[in-house]
């Protein structure tokens, strides 16, 4: 019995559920309409999306290389310099 309540509770849930789901789907645009993943390319639109983000980490990774060239031309040219102030024991 106490089975039969808990798979009757679930079924109940699940059927609510799919019912918000069709809800949503045939309210989400206007006329309940299918929405196309597909839309039109023009040139001089503006960029979004995946290219935009691409092009700011790309701009990002620019200005890594950059800061690394720089430190990388410190540390070879010798204006880097490096103070040991103790040296830990063999053991640790």
């Amino acid at each position: 019995m106490k089975n039969l309540r808990y798979l009757n509770t679930v079924l109940t849930v699940i059927a609510i559920l799919l019912t918000l789901n069709i809800y949503v789907q045939l309210t989400g645009t206007s006329g309940g309409g299918v929405v196309s993943v597909a839309q039109e390319a023009r040139a001089d639109a503006p960029k979004r999306g995946v290219g935009s983000s691409a092009t700011a980490q790309l701009n990002e990774l620019k200005e890594i290389n950059d800061n690394l060239s720089r430190l990388a031309g410190k540390l070879t040219d010798g204006t880097m310099r490096v103070k040991v102030d103790s040296i830990p024991d063999r053991g640790d």
